[in-house]
């Protein structure tokens, strides 16, 4: 009784340090689900600071929220999925899923809204098959929440916000854009201290995961003047001599040369 009374007190807590973050915002023409940039814009001060610290571009935030919107409103479209089921994320044009489905009829159906969002990159999904019996119940799922959100809050090395935290079935799934290697590995480490985790999922972009930076190169103006092309060495072939006609020489006959000793007489 007195863990489930230290829970609850818990929750209620951090709810109402973050009740600036837990809000679904709607704007931008009424896009359900929209994440800090659409935020930003109502005018939340919480989710501007948050998204000023984010890494990626204010275009790029507001591309993704656009994405994620669409995402979530077409899994709102049917009746069968529950609002509260299946949450949309979106980071530089990929659309992630976090959530369950309960067959797999059910995810036929959420991948077949998914092809209707257009200029989306690639879909990645996070989903579990429902259970039956649950192993962690709504409170042990939310503490794991709240203590992980506190531990992330009270390290100043983390300076990338927001970090987006979602747990399934004791998986904790991190999502978001940081600054570097580092900020992951410590990210990492509080999701792995925390009490009850099963599994930690990251798909937290950095510059390393993002790809290479261009190189910027630079030339010389000499570099573009056109160059004489170069005499290439050939090996010089020794000319022959015209070789001189030989002189024609006429056979010698044999001449059969007769003496008469008769002459004189």
């Amino acid at each position: 009784m007195t863990v489930t009374i230290l829970k609850t007190a818990i929750i209620l807590i951090t709810i109402s340090l973050l009740h600036a973050c837990a809000a679904v915002p709607f704007g931008l023409g009424l896009i359900p689900g929209a994440p800090a940039y659409v935020s930003s814009v109502i005018g939340n001060g919480q989710t501007a600071y948050e998204t000023a610290m984010d890494e990626r571009t204010t275009r790029q935030q507001m591309l993704d929220a656009i994405l994620a919107g669409h995402a979530q409103a077409e899994l709102y479209k049917h009746k069968e999925i529950r609002a509260n089921q299946i949450t949309t994320y979106c980071y530089f044009g990929k659309i992630y899923l976090v959530g369950e489905y309960e067959s797999q009829e059910q995810l036929r159906q959420i991948y077949e809204c998914m092809d209707k969002v257009k200029d989306k990159r690639a879909i990645i999904s996070r989903l579990y098959i429902k259970e039956t019996a649950p192993g962690k119940d709504f409170l042990d799922t939310q503490a794991m929440y709240a203590e992980l959100r506190t531990q992330l809050t009270a390290d100043f090395e983390v300076t990338s916000s927001p970090v987006d935290v979602e747990i399934v079935q004791g998986d904790i799934i991190l999502l978001g854009v940081i600054s570097d290697r580092e900020e992951r590995d410590r990210i990492m480490a509080h999701a792995l201290s925390t009490h009850g985790v099963n599994r930690v999922i990251s798909y937290l972009y950095h510059d390393e995961k993002c790809g290479p930076k261009p190189r910027i190169m630079t030339a010389n103006i000499e570099d573009f003047q056109p160059k004489e092309p170069r005499p290439t060495a050939m090996a010089k072939k020794k000319k022959r001599r015209p070789s001189r006609p030989k002189p024609v020489t006429e056979k010698k006959h044999s001449i059969l040369v007769l003496r008469n000793p008769d002459r004189g007489r």
